[in-house]
């Protein structure tokens, strides 16, 4: 019986060894796992990283050229505004290198438009012309406007029956 006690004992004690070898088996593997499962979170959070900033860098890219962008439409609107002030002081001059201001052209340019929104239109009241023509001919006394160009500056503001009765006159005529 001793012999069996203590070969008892002996597979008890094996056994135990064997348990404790496995439950340290199982907590190496439970490691193991822990250690995966991190590396793998780990790896993870860096590609997040990494694809935040790609975005980043995509915004930043998209910043700049909205930036060249603008600035290359404000070079264009100063370019149109310089070449728009270019084209006014070329306007200025006529034929000839005259001052536009010189030429029958730019007399009726300069009073047409300043009395563009002041000359009231011809009725068609015949009533009514009379008062026109002495409200133009004020107006002319107060504009300072040459003799030369009256006659322009009335025919836009004429009734059709009055244009076509113009329209019948020589050109040496409608100059004087």
């Amino acid at each position: 019986m001793v012999r069996e006690d203590r070969k008892l004992e002996l597979e008890m004690k094996r056994l135990e060894v064997e348990v404790e070898g496995r439950k340290a088996q199982a907590q190496a593997e439970e490691r193991k796992a822990q250690a995966e499962e991190r590396k793998a979170q780990a790896q993870a959070e860096a590609e997040e990283r990494a694809r935040e900033q790609k975005l980043e860098l995509a915004r930043l890219e998209i910043q700049r050229q909205q930036v060249e962008a603008d600035r290359d439409v404000r070079i264009q609107e100063l370019q149109v505004q310089a070449n728009a002030g270019a084209g006014d002081e070329q306007r200025e001059q006529a034929v000839g290198g005259r001052p536009r201001g010189d030429t029958l052209a730019g007399r009726t340019k300069i009073f047409g438009d300043a009395l563009r929104h002041v000359l009231p239109k011809m009725p068609s009241e015949s009533v009514e012309i009379p008062q026109f023509f002495e409200t133009v001919e004020k107006l002319f006394d107060m504009y300072e406007v040459p003799d030369d160009v009256k006659a322009k500056l009335l025919i836009p503001v004429l009734t059709a029956q009055a244009k076509a009765l113009v329209n019948r006159m020589s050109v040496e005529c409608m100059g004087n």
